[in-house]
């Protein structure tokens, strides 16, 4: 059953989009992997030794961060958290009878102790999900809360470039949603850090680029994903004149912001 905090549309969406969603995901793959690369290197290079008591993956889709920690934590709890039914479903399938997994349809945006509780000296991490939310940084404030150590990645502003000027070449207004810019979150992590909150962080962005035969083919894996849900206000497009502008084979560039937070 969903959490009543969760987006009924959106959590329908993905679900729809969860039987195709691996093929289709290849930035969210790569993404997935750098994240984890990067927190671990971070994490396993301090004096002290990193060894959480539970692992917890916040908007975790098929799993390509969840599949990590059951590797590489056999022994621990793996929490995987996601609002879509079907993401969850096709996670189980990859993991038959696994004790070790507990999946659960909550909204990541809204988790909290109330919803998962787990020892503090945990994992908790995201990939590609926060860009989602209304209010991020409440977001992560509740995070720090559920866990001591958080790692996620998050879509920036500078994003789809190529698309977005395609649409203005055509006089249309693009109808991505706003995504944060690299500085709001750098303050937002300064914040955390000013309150006393967190006590170690590390911050870096990294582009990522995606190739297609066409806008088109763009358009349509963001449909097969599940992320072809434009901003409130967005009114249908003539998409023929976009393709048209991009004029056959497109690169579209991903700029995302990776984030680990440590409290006390």
């Amino acid at each position: 059953m969903n959490h009543p905090t969760i987006p009924l549309a959106h959590a329908e969406r993905f679900s729809q989009a969860a039987q195709q969603y691996e093929h289709h995901a290849r930035v969210q793959r790569h993404v997935a992997a750098h994240l984890w690369k990067w927190s671990q290197a971070l994490l396993e290079s301090e004096a002290r030794a990193f060894s959480p008591q539970a692992c917890v993956d916040v908007g975790c889709g098929t799993g390509f961060l969840t599949d990590r920690m059951l590797k590489h934590y056999p022994q621990l709890p793996v929490h995987a958290v996601d609002m879509a039914p079907g993401m969850l479903a096709a996670l189980q399938a990859k993991h038959p009878g696994h004790t070790q997994l507990h999946t659960h349809c909550l909204n990541g945006e809204t988790l909290s102790m109330e919803h998962l509780w787990i020892p503090p000296h945990s994992l908790l991490m995201s990939s590609m999900c926060a860009q989602w939310f209304d209010d991020l940084e409440a977001a992560v404030r509740r995070w720090l809360s559920v866990s001591n150590t958080v790692a996620f990645s998050v879509l920036l502003d500078g994003s789809f470039q190529v698309w977005k000027a395609a649409h203005e070449e055509t006089g249309q207004a693009c109808g991505l949603r706003a995504l944060p810019t690299a500085a709001q979150l750098e303050h937002m992590v300064n914040t955390l850090v000013s309150e006393g909150l967190v006590v170690r962080s590390a911050l870096h962005d990294k582009e990522f680029l995606d190739h297609h035969t066409d806008g088109l083919s763009f358009a349509r894996s963001l449909r097969f994903i599940g992320a072809d849900q434009p901003h409130a206000q967005h009114q249908p497009v003539q998409l023929r004149k976009v393709i048209r502008a991009l004029g056959g084979a497109c690169t579209l560039n991903y700029h995302l912001g990776f984030y680990c937070l440590e409290r006390a």
